[in-house]
């Protein structure tokens, strides 16, 4: 009899987990099909609210057609700008999410950084001066002739001077100088205020340039002078430590032969100038230890 009970017991046991058993399985399979029935409700929220920003993206492209005054571009780069890169420097632009008014933008267009470019060039001028000799043999010197030239070689001025003496030696064949050429040349004063409206202010680069001012009678400031044939390191350099000619160095550092000949005021300027542009880098950091 106990034994028929023990058996009776086990085999109701049994049922009841195989019962509870599909009970889970069943809850299992509930489980599974909620899920899939809310991924796929995301999955149209999502859907619906793509739709919606394409929409909104569509108006704005809209808007910006009909409005000249405003540029929309996502994401401030090259890249995303596309074909419209060009139009969005030159406009002022600045991208960041949606329509942007072009008057406030911060980025710098094509023209502002070129006048900016143009700003730093104008900053500096190379001058040369050809001279003549007045008084016992020629010995004194007086200006017949200034070249001022900007960064990029361009003349900004070359006047012929009208001498306020008697020329005793013209010294043509270095300077380059005859009568004809300074005889109907402008008067003296004329020409040092050009010359002084032209360097003002700027960084004046030239070869043995305070013989120049002196002959000009005009003064400029230290700090503001670039002296190709004071510049120590290009001295030790070229002639070892000794003053070096112009010609002497535009060969060594330029690879050029300038100086041939009777001398050319322009010619020596833009070679001044090309050795400046060159050398400007570690002149300009020796020059501020040296004011340091």
């Amino acid at each position: 009899t106990s034994q028929a009970r023990v058996t009776i017991f086990s085999f109701s046991e049994t049922k009841k987990d195989e019962s509870n058993s599909r009970e889970s399985r069943q809850h299992g399979k509930h489980l599974t099909a909620i899920k899939t029935v809310t991924k796929e409700k995301r999955s149209m929220t999502m859907d619906s609210s793509l739709g919606t920003k394409e929409k909104v993206n569509d108006g704005n492209n809209t808007e910006h057609k009909k409005q000249n005054n405003v540029f929309t571009v996502n994401n401030a780069n090259r890249k995303a700008a596309g074909c419209h890169w060009s139009a969005h420097l030159a406009n002022q632009s600045y991208e960041c999410n949606g329509v942007v008014n072009l008057e406030n933008s911060p980025i710098p267009s094509l023209s502002q950084r070129q006048k900016r470019k143009t700003a730093q060039q104008n900053k500096y001028v190379a001058m040369d001066c050809e001279m003549v000799g007045v008084g016992y043999k020629g010995q004194d010197d007086m200006l017949a002739r200034v070249s001022i030239v900007n960064k990029r070689g361009e003349v900004l001025l070359d006047k012929f001077v009208k001498p306020c003496e008697i020329v005793t030696d013209y010294r043509t064949s270095i300077s380059g100088i005859r009568p004809h050429n300074i005889e109907n040349g402008d008067d003296f004063h004329d020409v040092q205020d050009q010359v002084k409206k032209l360097i003002q202010g700027k960084i004046l680069v030239g070869h043995g340039i305070a013989k120049d001012l002196a002959v000009l009678q005009i003064k400029h400031p230290y700090p503001l002078i670039r002296d190709t044939a004071r510049y120590k390191p290009l001295c030790r350099l070229v002639a070892n430590g000794r003053t070096p000619s112009l010609k002497c160095i535009t060969h060594a550092i330029l690879g050029l032969d300038i100086q041939s000949g009777e001398h050319n005021s322009i010619e020596d300027a833009r070679a001044a100038m090309k050795i400046y542009n060159k050398l400007s880098f570690d002149w300009e950091k020796h020059f501020r230890k040296q004011k340091n």
